[in-house]
């Protein structure tokens, strides 16, 4: 795996604090039932984060997927993304649009675009 591929622990949003900055600072962009919400953080890098609701995504393993698949999408499509933003994903609902690679990959570039993260 080359080294622009790799999704290190830095990258990942973790505390609430950032999650909630992101939330209340950032700009919001949606596609069907996945929202976006992006700011610039000052490093020189990105740092991505979900949020799944139980509510709206009942099964752990289904929620743990989509995150995996998107993860992968991001990871795989992160040399085409401009440094230094937080992006904070939100999937509002169980959709089977977002079950397979292709299509998580498709909704993460089309959010980025629109966001103007992407080159």
């Amino acid at each position: 795996m080359a080294a622009a591929e790799s999704f290190s622990k830095k990258e990942h949003i973790i505390k609430s604090r950032e999650f909630r900055d992101v939330y209340t600072k950032g700009v919001s962009f949606r596609k069907g039932a996945v929202i976006l919400y992006t700011m610039p953080n000052g490093l020189g890098w990105n740092r991505l984060g979900f949020s799944i609701s139980a509510r709206n995504v009942k099964r752990a393993t289904r929620r743990n997927r989509i995150k995996r698949l998107f993860r992968e999408a991001y990871r795989r499509t992160k040399s085409k993304t401009n440094s230094g933003h937080d992006i904070f994903l939100i999937i509002k609902k169980d959709d089977e649009n977002v079950g397979a690679y292709k299509q998580a990959e498709k909704i993460l570039l089309g959010l980025l675009k629109k966001a103007g993260i992407t080159q």
